[in-house]
Parts: C-alpha cells; sequence; structure tokens
C-alpha cells in the first residue's frame, strides 16, 4: 500500500509539474463559487493559507480528490476525509486552483483553472455523479 501511495505521489507530482510548465493554455475564469474571507484567518507576508471544500451534488464532503494550486510553483494536495484540503500560499500574485483527478464515481465539469482573488481564504469545488 505504501509503494502505491509513494507512487501516486510521484506521478501526481511530475503532472503538477508539467501543468505548470505549460503557460500557454491559461484559462482566464473567476472562482466557480466563493465564500467570504474567513474572519478569523490571519495572514502573513511570508504566507496565506487556503482551504478548498470539495462537494458533491448532495453537498456531501469529498475525500480523495487531487488539487493544485500553481503561481510560481505548483503545490497538489489530496482532500481529506472531510473533503477539505488546506493549501499554504504566498498571500498575493496570481495563483490558479485546478482539479487534477477525481475519485471513482465523481467528474468534476466546471473549468479548467480558477482563479484565486487576493484575500479569499476558503472556495468550494462541487463534483457531479458519474
Amino acid at each position: 500500500m505504501k509503494k502505491l501511495l509513494v507512487l501516486f505521489t510521484a506521478l501526481c507530482l511530475v503532472f503538477c509539474l508539467v501543468a505548470c510548465n505549460d503557460g500557454e493554455n491559461n484559462v482566464s475564469t473567476e472562482p466557480t463559487e466563493t465564500t467570504a474571507p474567513a474572519t478569523t484567518a490571519e495572514t502573513t507576508e511570508a504566507a496565506a493559507f487556503v482551504e478548498v471544500k470539495v462537494i458533491d451534488e448532495k453537498e456531501n464532503p469529498v475525500s480523495g480528490v487531487m488539487l493544485q494550486i500553481c503561481k510560481d510553483t505548483c503545490i497538489p494536495m489530496v482532500t481529506d476525509e472531510n473533503g477539505i484540503a488546506k493549501f499554504n500560499i504566498e498571500p498575493t500574485g496570481e495563483h490558479k486552483l485546478s482539479v487534477l483527478s477525481c475519485p471513482e464515481g465523481y467528474v468534476y465539469n466546471g473549468e479548467p483553472e480558477m482563479h484565486l482573488v487576493d484575500g479569499v481564504t476558503e472556495y468550494t469545488v462541487s463534483l457531479d455523479f458519474v
């Protein structure tokens, strides 16, 4: 099981590096759904935290979704049992959120890349049932 997890992580990192280096196909879109910035979230000049929650059509959390946020480099992350992935990113600049893969039974039908808005710390991504 550990070997499979290591292989999966390595493949995701390779995909991330390839996707981040392909700057010619950027799609300029706004986030599909956002919530107001968390009032208790603190950002520093060194880092900001962005939380992405992935839900299904019935608003249930979906675990095992591979996401990434890219600016100069990409940060891949897999949602936990609560459907949440927490990213530690630079506080400003153009960041893009992408859904890389979904667990069996789900599909992502949204925009290929969502441009994050400075100051917004929480995003929700919806998946459809297959």
